[in-house]
């Protein structure tokens, strides 16, 4: 009859998608809901995707559109003073990148051997979570743009509801989100604008006054011009009587001192 024959195309269909999804998960990918719109024309784009190529369009797309949550509630987390831990694999997208250990100050020292203490703001789709990288990550950079797919495998440690990542739990998957891309794009960009514009008001006489580095070896102290002064007296006094040289040159010679 019609219905079962529908009954048996729809049983079909969804077979189909299993036969998608399952290595998926396998993979760390989690669904919201498998037949939610975009999930479904990712699944029956022509031509029939396999899914190393839905992967690929997986990682181009905003997972907070259709992924599932993986992630501990981030309050609950917070609140549990114990150490537990997360299993992989875990799909997530990278939100933000942030140093949180340079500043300033530190890169004025140029060390050779800079530090550094990265602090990654990670979404499931559904919740976010705060993560650091508890052991050295040399394949991460700050430079790591907002819609990057990572994936979390074996133990991942979560300590006061802070996810501690390391080079064996995490590797990259890559992906570019494009809207969230460009949007890093420019703000990365302008991100110096304010300094311009500072100067900027400076020359017009509003806003504080430029900052203007003391140098010190060009400013001699009051103390110190005292005593050039007293010594060149002195000198001035037992070269005339002696007359070894004309007082001129002596001035001449202690000025360049």
């Amino acid at each position: 009859s019609p219905a079962m024959a529908a009954e048996a195309s729809s049983s079909s269909a969804f077979s189909e998608d299993d036969s998608l999804l399952r290595p998926l998960a396998a993979r760390g990918w989690r669904f919201r809901d498998a037949a939610d719109e975009s999930i479904q024309a990712l699944l029956h784009a022509p031509p029939s995707p396999s899914p190393e190529a839905l992967e690929a369009d997986l990682l181009d797309t905003d997972l907070r559109l259709f992924g599932g949550k993986s992630l501990p509630d981030r309050a609950a987390a917070t609140a549990t003073k114990r150490l537990f831990y997360l299993h992989g694999p875990i799909v997530l997208q990278v939100v933000s990148v942030r140093d949180i250990y340079s500043s300033r100050v530190d890169a004025s020292f140029k060390n050779p051997q800079p530090r550094r203490l990265l602090r990654f703001g990670l979404t499931d789709g559904i919740s976010e979570a705060v993560a650091i990288e508890f052991s050295p990550i040399p394949f991460i950079t700050e430079e790591i743009a907002p819609g990057t797919k990572i994936r979390l495998e074996n133990k991942i440690p979560v300590n006061h509801g802070i996810l501690c990542l390391g080079a064996k739990n995490v590797s990259i998957i890559g992906g570019t989100v494009q809207s969230l891309y460009e949007e890093w794009k420019m703000n990365q960009k302008f991100s110096g604008l304010s300094r311009p514009v500072l100067r900027l008001s400076q020359d017009d006489g509003v806003g504080p006054p430029p900052f203007e580095k003391l140098d010190i070896e060009a400013r001699p102290n009051r103390t110190f011009q005292l005593q050039q002064t007293r010594r060149l007296a002195t000198l001035e006094s037992l070269m005339s009587t002696c007359r070894l040289i004309p007082i001129q040159n002596l001035r001449m010679r202690v000025q360049v001192i």
